[in-house]
């Protein structure tokens, strides 16, 4: 991962690189039932590639020093494929975990099966909420 302070981050209006967004699904007035989801996007000198950390579930216990290795997992479709990995349309990385140090609290990155739902969770709700109608047909062939 570039160090915190990098020009490889893409920042957003706030000068931040972290972009949060919430998904209406119910108009109740209570905007906590609303999914959300939060994105680091940043461009890979290595792979030449734009790439957007997605957490669709709560990282309230997690800490990202500037400088931590970290796998990233991503779908080997989408990084073959030339559409992604743009500015525009980054590969999404729906899971990762520190390689020397665990970056959620209680050493959670070495919890099978907590990773495992993280992970599970993060493409359900990728699928559901952030890929489009159109793309989600073409990949399953509704």
């Amino acid at each position: 991962m570039p160090p915190t302070d990098s020009k490889y981050y893409i920042k957003n209006v706030d000068k931040d690189y972290e972009t949060l967004e919430v998904f209406r699904i119910k108009i109740d007035g209570n905007d906590f039932s609303n999914p959300e989801a939060w994105y680091n996007p940043f461009y890979s000198v290595e792979y030449k590639k734009y790439f957007s950390i997605m957490y669709f579930t709560n990282i309230n216990h997690m800490c990202w020093p500037s400088g931590m290795k970290v796998i990233l997992t991503v779908n080997r479709d989408d990084m073959n494929n030339p559409e992604y990995g743009t500015k525009d349309n980054p590969i999404p990385v729906l899971k990762d975990v520190g390689v020397d140090e665990s970056i959620r609290d209680y050493n959670k990155d070495y919890d099978k099966a907590y990773m495992d739902s993280f992970y599970r969770n993060n493409v359900i709700r990728y699928l559901k909420y952030k890929m489009s109608k159109d793309e989600f047909k073409r990949r399953f062939k509704l």
